[in-house]
C-alpha cells in the first residue's frame, strides 16, 4: 500500500515532492506476505493501470474467469462467472513479490518522489497527531500495516477481534491445469481457498484454520501439506505438490481503527482495518480507501481553485471529509464478513444443512448470481 499511496499522492503535488518512507521489504516477514496471492478485483487493475503500473503487470497476472465455491457436508455448489457481469474477468490474481516489484518500479519513474528509510516517530507513546507526521509535511498517509507506529504515535485507538484462526498460506503445483477456475471450499474444519496462478499448473493456497489445528498442519512436511490439501480440495486439480518454499501462517484478525484520519494524519488500507481473508478483500479495501482520498484530495482542489486560493492537502476539511467517505463502506465490509464466518463455521444444528440449502437456491437462480457477482465487484456487497 506505501508505494501506491505515494503514486497516488503524487498526483496532488506538482510543486512538491512526495517523501516514501518504506526501507527495502523485510525477506523474513512473518506475516506469509511471501507466498501470498492477491486477488486484484477490477477497481483495482483500474488503478494500477492510471498509475502506470499495470503494464509491467498484466504479463504476470492470471484472469479469474470463474470461481467454483463448494460447500463439502453436506454438498453444494455455486458457480460464479465473469461472464455474468458482464466481464472478462472476475479479478486478475498476481503473487506479492510481482507486486511490489511492479508498483517500486513506477515510484522510481515518478520525478516527484523521493524514497527515504523507515520514519520513527520521535515519540512513539505521545499520542498526539503532529507527532506521527514528518517534518515539514502536508498530508501524511500511513500505510504502514495492522500494527501501525504512525496510528499509535497519533493517539488513534483501534479495537481488535482475534478470530483464533490462522491463514496458511502456500503454493502447488496442479496435475492438471486449472483453467483460470478458482476455488474455494467450506469444510467442517475451516475454508480452504485455491487460487490459480499464470502458470496454468500452479495455485496458490489460503486455508483458514483454528490455531490449534492450523499449527498441527504446518508443522507436518511439505509433501504431507500437499497430500492433505490434495484430499481436503477434492482432487479438483488433481494431486498436488509443493512449490518451493514453505507453509506460512498469520493469525487472523478483524482490526477497526476508531478514527479514519488526527490532524494531517490518514490511515489506508491495514493501517485502518483489518478483514477475515475469506473474501479475498483486504488489499482491494485499502485500495477502496486510496480511491476514496484520491476523489476527496480532486474535489476539494477543484473548489481551491475556483476560488482561487492555494489547495492544503491536509486540511482538516479534506481530513474531516475522506473520514466520511470511508464511514459506511469499511464497516459493511468488515461486519458483512464477520457475519458470513461466522454463518459458514457455525456448528448450530441444523445450519449446515441451512447453508447448503441456501447454497442450491443461489445456484437454481441465474439473475442472482448476477446481481452477487455485480454487488460483490462494486464494493457493495461481499462475495462467498
Amino acid at each position: 500500500m506505501g508505494a501506491l499511496s505515494a503514486l497516488v499522492a503524487a498526483r496532488f503535488t506538482h510543486d512538491g515532492a512526495v517523501d516514501w518512507w518504506a526501507p527495502p521489504e523485510n525477506p523474513q516477514r512473518d506475516d506469509g506476505a511471501q507466498a501470498r496471492a492477491y486477488a486484484l478485483a477490477p477497481q483495482t487493475v483500474d488503478l494500477l493501470k492510471e498509475l502506470g503500473i499495470w503494464t509491467a503487470l498484466a504479463d504476470k497476472a492470471q484472469p479469474v474467469g470463474a470461481m467454483q465455491v463448494f460447500h463439502v457436508q453436506p454438498a453444494a455448489q455455486v458457480d460464479l462467472l465473469a461472464s455474468d457481469a458482464q466481464l472478462e474477468a472476475l479479478a486478475h490474481i498476481v503473487v506479492h513479490a510481482d507486486l511490489l516489484a511492479a508498483c517500486e518500479q513506477a515510484t522510481q519513474y515518478a520525478a516527484n518522489i523521493q524514497r527515504k528509510g523507515a520514519f520513527q516517530p520521535p515519540d512513539p507513546l505521545a499520542c498526539d497527531p503532529a507527532a506521527a507526521c514528518p517534518p515539514g509535511s502536508t498530508l501524511t498517509i500511513a500505510a504502514d500495516g495492522k500494527d501501525s507506529r504512525l496510528r499509535r504515535a497519533a493517539g488513534i485507538l483501534h479495537s481488535r477481534r482475534d478470530y483464533d484462526q490462522m491463514a496458511l498460506v502456500m503454493a502447488f503445483t496442479t496435475e492438471q491445469p486449472h483453467g483460470g477456475m478458482a476455488c474455494q471450499w467450506f469444510r467442517p474444519e475451516g475454508i480452504l481457498a485455491l487460487l490459480p496462478l499464470r502458470d496454468p499448473h500452479q495455485v496458490s493456497m489460503v486455508y483458514s484454520l483454528p490455531t490449534a489445528q492450523a499449527a498441527q498442519l504446518k508443522d507436518q512436511s511439505l509433501q504431507e501439506i500437499a497430500g492433505r490439501i490434495t484430499q481436503d480440495s477434492e482432487y479438483r486439480f488433481g494431486k498436488l505438490a509443493p512449490l518451493g518454499g514453505n507453509c506460512q501462517a498469520a493469525a487472523l484478525t478483524m482490526m477497526t481503527a476508531e478514527r479514519m484520519s488526527a490532524g494531517r494524519l490518514v490511515l489506508v488500507g491495514d493501517a485502518a482495518h483489518t478483514v477475515h481473508p475469506l473474501a479475498g478483500y483486504g488489499l482491494n479495501l485499502g485500495v477502496q480507501d486510496l480511491l476514496a482520498l484520491r476523489q476527496t484530495l480532486q474535489t476539494e482542489q477543484a473548489t481551491h481553485a475556483r476560488q482561487a486560493k492555494d489547495f492544503d492537502p491536509g486540511h482538516r476539511r479534506v481530513q474531516q471529509a475522506y473520514a466520511r467517505s470511508r464511514k459506511s463502506q469499511v464497516p459493511q465490509v468488515q461486519w458483512g464478513l464477520d457475519i458470513l464466518w461466522r454463518v459458514v463455521t457455525g456448528e448450530t444444528p441444523g445450519l449446515a444443512g441451512g447453508r447448503s440449502m441456501g447454497m442450491q437456491v443461489v445456484q437454481s437462480m441465474p439473475q442472482l448470481r448476477k446481481w452477487l457477482v455485480g454487488s460483490a465487484l462494486s464494493g457493495r456487497a461481499v462475495p462467498f
